[in-house]
């Protein structure tokens, strides 16, 4: 057995060496923790989600929305701040799990991001001590207040107050992502002062046609009118299926013009103009 499990650490290193060789030039240097989900695909695919980040990418640069700042609101790992660091004048990033915001600020530290702030809270609504959910099997960075159950309890701050503690309110906030499994219209509902006077496009998370509507239906309030959908190849197949499409086919990323959330999780845009 002891053997077969050296030739397997052997055989994995020597494949994981050959990947980065050819991520490395890609990449940003992240740390993860790398049995989760996140952490899996980094090693594998050297960013998260790297094929919605280069829509992303391309979107911010079409509609010129880098002379501004960036709310990564869910930050994580900092996976999609490392990169929006080249992109926006600067970057605040909100994520109350100190484990998460951890990793974050490492992260920011090895890519030298030095334009991007991060904030150990999370927005919503009014200031709370809310309790937080940690973890769903196989992804740490999952947690939620959303459950209204959880470990132990962490900071929410009102989002408008603390745009404008953190001396934001006056500048231009051309961009924001929101990624907070399932918490999402609550936080729109605390930055509703912001998203009405900026109106910045805007990235969200939609586990469900119900959680989804709940968000678009905060924003549509605040005046917007115009609903995309980041529709991935093989978005909606079986897993396995999904899998081999895009083995064969490619994995892309397109933004597409829908009339309600969908019924099946998907990252959502939602913007006061038309993106096209």
């Amino acid at each position: 057995m002891g053997i077969v499990l050296r030739i397997r650490d052997l055989a994995i290193k020597a494949l994981v060496k050959r990947q980065w060789a050819e991520l490395r030039r890609s990449s940003p240097r992240l740390a993860v923790i790398p049995y989760e989900h996140i952490g899996l695909a980094v090693l594998t695919n050297g960013l998260y989600e790297r094929e919605e980040l280069s829509c992303l990418t391309d979107l911010i640069r079409e509609q010129a929305l880098g002379g501004g700042i960036c709310l990564d609101i869910g930050a994580n790992i900092g996976n999609h701040a490392v990169i929006w660091s080249g992109l926006f004048d600067s970057v605040v990033c909100f994520e109350p799990n100190p484990h998460m915001s951890a990793l974050l600020r490492a992260n920011l530290a090895l890519n030298g991001c030095t334009n991007v702030r991060p904030v150990e809270a999370g927005l919503g609504p009014e200031d709370a001590e809310l309790p937080f959910s940690f973890y769903e099997e196989g992804n740490d960075g999952s947690g939620t207040f959303a459950k209204g159950t959880g470990d132990r309890t962490l900071p929410v701050r009102h989002g408008d107050h603390l745009i404008a503690e953190l001396g934001l309110a006056g500048k231009a906030i051309t961009f924001v992502k929101c990624d907070v499994e399932g918490f999402e219209h609550s936080v729109f509902q605390g930055l509703s002062e912001t998203l009405a006077r900026h109106k910045p496009v805007i990235v969200f998370e939609s586990n469900s046609a119900e959680l989804g509507a709940s968000s678009w239906n905060v924003l549509h309030g605040l005046g917007y009118d115009r609903l995309y959908m980041l529709r991935h190849t093989a978005h909606t197949a079986s897993p396995l299926k999904r899998e081999l499409v895009r083995l064969f086919q490619g994995h892309a990323c397109r933004i597409e013009p829908i009339d309600a959330p969908p019924a099946y999780s998907a990252n959502l845009l939602a913007a006061a103009r038309p993106l096209a």
